[in-house]
Parts: C-alpha cells; structure tokens; sequence
C-alpha cells in the first residue's frame, strides 16, 4: 500500500527520503524542523464523499498571508503562528497514529511533510518548508 502511495506523491524534481507508520519521533522531527525553514505551508486535503472516496472534495490552504489563520497576527509573527499550527496539527495526528503514514520528501527548495490518514475517509496533511517563499 504505502508503494502505491508513494508512486503518486512525488513530482520529477521530489526526492523520497524517508516514509512509515506515524510515531512521536516522526512528530517530534517536523516540530523541531519548522525552526531551519522561513517559510511554512500547511495544506489539508479532506476525501469525505462516501460515494467518491478518490474526490478531493475540500482544501484547506494556510501560508504566510494567505489562507484564514494568519488575519489576526502581525507580519512579524507569521512564522510563530504557523509553526504553533504545525505543531497542534501534528500533535492531533497522534491520535490516530496507527491509521496515518508519513512520507518525508524534498526537492531543491522545498522540503515535505506529508501525512495520510485512512480512517472513515482520508485526509492529507501536507506541511512544506522553504527558505524561499512557496506561493
């Protein structure tokens, strides 16, 4: 399963450099890894329709002064609110620790978080880091 997975993740330019079953390590790491980055994305994809489980059917984007969560912090705090939000995130993935994998992958300016959880539908939390702005 996770093979599958994979295949589909990557572009040309990502390349894979670790993958598994969630633990608090993995968590621990991207907590730690949000202080090396200038730059912090957070993207939810939810497949919720019962019908259409492979339908992406709602996005959530958060980024330095885009997406919702970012309006009520000053410029100079952006990076602390975000990296506070990775760490609630990942913090409520443990909750479902062994329904979600990880896969960690980087390309020449970005590196990648991204966690997939099999519960009642899927859900992808995707956290990318850059020192160059990522949108």
């Amino acid at each position: 399963m996770m093979n599958i997975i994979h295949e589909h993740l990557l572009s040309s330019e990502d390349k894979m450099i670790k993958s598994g079953q969630l633990d608090e390590k993995i968590v621990l790491e991207l907590k730690m890894t949000t202080a090396l980055f200038d730059y912090i994305q957070v993207v939810n994809n939810y497949y919720d329709d019962e019908d259409n489980p492979y339908f992406n059917n709602w996005t959530d984007i958060e980024g330095f002064g885009y997406g919702w969560a970012w309006m009520s912090f000053e410029e100079k705090d952006w990076h602390k609110m975000m990296a506070r939000m990775v760490s609630s995130e990942a913090d409520d993935l443990l909750k479902k620790e062994e329904k979600t994998l990880y896969y960690v992958y980087e390309n020449p300016t970005v590196k990648t978080y991204h966690f997939i959880t099999l519960d009642d539908w899927r859900t992808d939390m995707i956290v990318s880091l850059s020192n160059k702005e990522i949108y």
